[in-house]
């Protein structure tokens, strides 16, 4: 039992107190490549004449009391013009009804060139989303409440309770570059490489006191395919590797030493119809030093219908927890899905298509 409560406990001090004077969170996805969306809206609309479809369920910790799950939904569009479009929809149960928020966001990128014969391009891209969140203190579980034999059976300590209801407008922007490499006049080598600034207008967060606001966060992604000269598994196209990259900063201050440090980085390997690979997490809060560490394993199936106007790509990822974690919080899943239907038969590639 002193086990269980001390993982508790280290439990929420990491999950709520890397946000000092907000309740509110920011979601991460160990899977962020298929949802780069949600990370960036300049990564809206790469793909001429194609419709993308996405859809993520993550569980945080099941093993762990209460719930922590996120569902993330995403559709957008590029058409032959410069412009792209899209559309984000999310909801969250953070500690078992503690916090409960559902958003909508809408996405606009426009595309440039630096070299349009060599396909090297960038694009800027803003996001608006509208936020709903409700907090009931009767869900959360307070240190306080804990008896070290007996659990939770303490008097509930006072919280002061702004507002237990709160509805703002967040706004994120972003760039991204695109650099195809090139050997023996062919592309072998797709760079996608993108920097956003979320809430830049820092809307109130007015849960736990009046004057609160939510911290800015920096965000640099990075994903790229290169081919190699392997088959993969259906015999027909090549076997490419996938490295990445995210880092994310959030804070009051940022990168400093209050603030709040988000890092992934792996790899897949995509052998049709097969992709997985091993990915490193590593959340960190800098002043106190606490991190939260895990492996992500990864593994997914690609098919496409008979007349290539439709793929379908369904992934599951493990967050296995390295640490003091490992024992009371069995990991984290998540599942994404995501469809491609090419309204034209003009596009040039496809990133998912590899």
């Amino acid at each position: 039992m002193r086990v269980f409560i001390k993982n508790r406990i280290l439990f929420y001090f990491i999950f709520f107190i890397y946000t000092p004077a907000s309740f509110a969170q920011d979601y991460s996805f160990s899977q962020f490549w298929e949802n780069r969306i949600y990370y960036n809206p300049s990564f809206v609309g790469l793909n001429e004449g194609e419709f993308n479809g996405q859809l993520t369920y993550r569980k945080l910790w099941p093993k762990f009391p209460g719930n922590f799950s996120t569902i993330f939904f995403s559709a957008d569009l590029k058409t032959y013009n410069n412009y792209g479009f899209g559309l984000s929809v999310i909801s969250s149960d953070e500690g078992g009804g503690f916090i409960k928020s559902n958003s909508i966001g809408l996405s606009y990128s426009w595309r440039g060139y630096f070299n349009k014969e060599k396909n090297i391009y960038f694009q800027l891209g803003v996001k608006g989303s509208y936020y709903d969140e409700r907090l009931n203190p009767n869900k959360y579980i307070y240190s306080g409440n804990l008896h070290e034999i007996y659990g939770n059976i303490l008097p509930l300590p006072a919280l002061d309770i702004v507002n237990e209801k709160q509805n703002y407008w967040d706004f994120s922007t972003g760039f991204m570059i695109y650099v195809p490499w090139e050997r023996h006049y062919r592309e072998f080598m797709h760079n996608f490489i993108g920097f956003s600034v979320n809430h830049f207008t820092r809307p109130k967060d007015n849960f736990i006191e009046e004057n609160a606001r939510i911290p800015i966060k920096l965000s640099l992604q990075w994903n790229s395919f290169i081919r190699t000269s392997l088959y993969s598994l259906d015999k027909k196209s090549s076997l490419y590797v996938c490295p990445g990259l995210l880092y994310e900063n959030r804070g009051d201050r940022l990168l400093s030493s209050s603030s709040f440090d988000n890092f992934i980085v792996g790899s897949d390997i995509t052998t049709d119809p097969l992709f997985g690979g091993v990915w490193y997490s590593s959340q960190l809060l800098n002043s106190d030093k606490e991190n939260y560490k895990a492996i992500i394993f990864k593994l997914g199936l690609k098919l496409n219908s008979a007349n290539k106007k439709f793929e379908y790509r369904l992934a599951y990822s493990y967050d296995m927890s390295l640490g003091n974690l490992v024992k009371s919080t069995e990991g984290s899943h998540e599942i994404s899905f995501n469809i491609t239907y090419r309204f034209n038969a003009k596009y040039r590639y496809n990133i998912f298509s590899f």
